[in-house]
C-alpha cells in the first residue's frame, strides 16, 4: 500500500513572521537580526498601522514598552511592542532617552514613563480583542517577565494575577507601587491581605481600630488619538 504524505498547512504571513522571530531567538542568531523580525512581526501583527491613532501612511515604528535599553530580557517579546507612528512615537522618546542609570529607582530620570507604559498596554488589549486577535502568542510576556514587573513594583512574587500574560502585565502595572501603598495605609493601621491586587479606582479599607479609610488610585487608560499625519512629513 502506497503511503499517504500530507503535507502540513502553510501558514499566514503573521505566523510564519513568529515563527521566524522564534526561530531566530532560539538559534542564538545575532541582535539586530533579531530585532528586525520582531519589529517586522510587530508591524504586521497590528495591521502596519499606528495603534493609537490608526495611521498608516509614512514610516511607522514598532516601538518597545519598556525599552530594551532598560530591560534587554524583553526585547523580543511580542507582548512588549506596538506600532506607533512618527507622531505618537515622540512621546515615549521626549525628554530623557539615553541608557538609563540602572542603579537609580525605574524612571527616576524620567525614560520610563510609567504612567505611559501602561497606557500602551491597555492599547494593546483593547486593539487585539476589538480585532479579535488576541492570542497569547502574539501578545506574550513570559514568566520571568511578569516576575520583573511585580519585584519592580514591589509585589510579593507568590501574588497572582488573572487572565492573558498581557492582561497580568498590565495589571501589574496598574497597582499602586506596594511599598508606596503599605506606607500610606500603615500610618492608619490598615495591613494589606496576602495576594492583594488592585481591580478598582475606589477602594475602602478596614483599618485595626474598626475605622475605614478610603483610597483613591489614579489608572492611567488607553491613549488612542485622532489620526496624527498632520506631522508626518517634518
Amino acid at each position: 500500500m502506497a503511503q499517504i504524505t500530507v503535507s502540513p498547512l502553510p501558514m499566514n504571513e503573521l505566523d510564519s513572521a513568529l515563527h521566524a522571530l522564534e526561530q531566530a531567538v532560539s538559534q542564538n542568531r545575532g541582535r539586530e537580526y533579531c530585532l528586525r523580525l520582531w519589529s517586522t512581526f510587530i508591524r504586521l501583527r497590528d495591521k502596519k498601522r499606528c495603534v493609537l491613532c490608526g495611521h498608516s501612511q509614512g514610516y511607522l515604528f514598532a516601538h518597545h514598552i519598556v525599552r530594551k535599553s532598560f530591560w534587554k530580557h524583553g526585547q523580543y517579546q511580542t507582548g512588549n511592542g506596538i506600532t506607533l507612528c512618527q507622531t505618537c512615537h515622540k512621546e515615549p522618546h521626549a525628554g530623557f532617552n539615553r541608557r538609563p542609570d540602572l542603579n537609580l529607582p525605574m524612571d527616576a530620570q524620567g525614560g520610563e514613563k510609567i504612567d505611559l507604559l501602561t497606557g500602551l498596554l491597555h492599547a494593546l488589549i483593547i486593539d487585539a480583542h476589538q480585532r479579535g486577535t488576541f492570542k497569547e502568542e502574539y501578545y506574550r510576556f513570559d514568566e520571568q517577565a511578569l516576575q520583573t514587573f511585580k519585584s519592580l513594583q514591589s509585589i510579593p512574587t507568590e501574588t497572582q494575577f488573572e487572565g492573558s500574560s498581557l492582561e497580568q502585565a498590565y495589571t501589574i502595572w496598574n497597582q499602586t507601587p506596594r511599598g508606596m501603598l503599605k506606607a500610606i495605609l500603615g500610618t492608619m493601621g490598615i495591613t494589606l491581605p496576602k495576594n492583594f491586587v488592585q481591580k478598582d479606582q475606589i477602594t475602602t479599607f478596614q483599618s485595626e481600630s474598626n475605622e475605614s479609610a478610603l483610597f483613591v488610585r489614579y489608572i492611567p487608560t488607553a491613549l488612542f488619538r485622532n489620526d496624527s499625519n498632520e506631522d508626518d512629513d517634518e
